[in-house]
């Protein structure tokens, strides 16, 4: 395990980590200078442990709020205030040389985006004051009270989604993989949130069999050239499915599956099931079901890891057990503050929330179970693929 601790050069200023590579970590640090609101893109060297300002900007309208996405060559950064107006860039990282900079006007308010890829970008919006008669005309054609576009970041244009197993959703549902070097797309299509689709199955009789949760995989280029091409049908394939009875929700991948956690309701069942990325083929790859014994039991999903852990609250600490792609059996004690992971199986992650007359911050704790030695660290952190990057 790694840590790697930016907290001495950044300032007292908004941090956001964009990507967390072997050798570099990109991030994204917002501050006021001289009266003016600055946005930092930033890289940090971590063999050589310097930092070097890839692009900086002034904020004129604090209003704003950025998302960024990071790809081998590129940074791509929106920018939006919940309006339809949107701008996006494009950064080179090596250069900073900006290939993009492009202001967007959608149909509706802006609600949500994501990047497929360096050039391709899925924009939803929903119904505002202004537009109110257009979605109201959009919704009685599609059925559907979102809009979502294919912006392509080359021709600088968008292209309206009108499938509608991909229309409904949010960019959150959208997630890309590889395949033997071939992009390949997943689409999340659940009903509702957890809650809501329990009630669903509570009230069952009154419902019918239309409520289904369902996840779609298609080819990346094969989405395209069907949005492009104005199709109303995608090549989607259904790859996942849970009716009324059942949930189906999205828990993570890595190099050779998907994971999906399922729920059968009737009995209560709960496991984590595998889906081959090459083959498609399904297995089931956990259990995620308590015991009687274990009533003060609880399962955390680490998503971005994939990787799931059982944590049981003792009288004098919590038991960390790997279910998924980890085999960790330790223990902690309550002053360590909440699990968020543990890398290598060896080192726990967690974060203590505590407050002083200028309000409250967090205490960041690593805590090694083979040796017993526990460090501490005041601020916030992320974790990826065995690095601890301190902000």
């Amino acid at each position: 395990m790694t840590v790697a601790d930016i907290r001495n050069i950044v300032t007292d200023s908004n941090v956001e980590i964009i990507e967390i590579s072997d050798t570099m970590i990109y991030y994204a640090e917002e501050k006021n200078e001289e009266g003016h609101n600055s946005l930092f893109v930033l890289e940090y060297n971590r063999v050589t442990r310097t930092e070097r300002v890839i692009a900086n900007y002034f904020l004129n309208n604090p209003a704003f709020v950025q998302h960024y996405f990071s790809f081998p060559d590129m940074i791509i950064v929106v920018m939006e205030n919940g309006s339809g107006v949107v701008w996006v860039m494009r950064l080179e990282k090596e250069s900073g040389k900006e290939r993009n900079m492009a202001q967007i006007h959608f149909v509706g308010d802006y609600s949500s985006c994501t990047a497929l890829d360096e050039h391709h970008l899925v924009f939803f919006t929903v119904e505002n004051e202004n537009d109110r008669e257009l979605f109201s005309e959009y919704q009685k054609l599609t059925g559907l009270s979102k809009v979502a576009y294919l912006y392509d970041l080359e021709e600088e244009r968008y292209f309206y989604i009108k499938d509608k197993r991909a229309g409904s959703l949010g960019a959150e549902n959208f997630i890309t993989y590889d395949v033997d070097g071939e992009k390949q797309l997943l689409i999340l299509q659940p009903y509702g949130d957890e809650q809501e689709k329990e009630r669903c199955y509570r009230n069952a009789r009154w419902l019918g069999d239309a409520i289904c949760d369902r996840v779609w995989k298609c080819p990346l280029l094969k989405f395209f050239v069907s949005v492009k091409s104005d199709e109303k049908k995608l090549p989607l394939e259904l790859c996942l499915s849970a009716g009324t009875d059942g949930l189906v929700r999205y828990a993570g991948m890595d190099a050779d599956n998907l994971y999906f956690r399922i729920k059968y309701y009737p009995d209560n069942d709960q496991r984590i099931c595998a889906l081959e990325k090459r083959s498609g083929k399904k297995s089931i790859a956990a259990s995620l079901n308590l015991g009687p014994e274990e009533q003060d039991a609880y399962f955390v999903i680490d998503t971005a890891a994939a990787k799931i852990y059982r944590v049981r609250e003792k009288e004098d600490g919590r038991c960390i057990d790997g279910v998924l792609n980890s085999s960790i059996h330790a223990k902690y004690g309550f002053e360590l503050g909440e699990f968020i992971a543990c890398v290598e199986d060896r080192f726990l992650i967690a974060r203590y929330v505590t407050s002083d007359e200028n309000g409250p911050f967090g205490i960041i704790s690593v805590y090694d179970f083979q040796t017993g030695e526990q460090k501490s660290f005041e601020g916030c952190c992320m974790v990826r693929d065995g690095t601890v990057v301190l902000y």
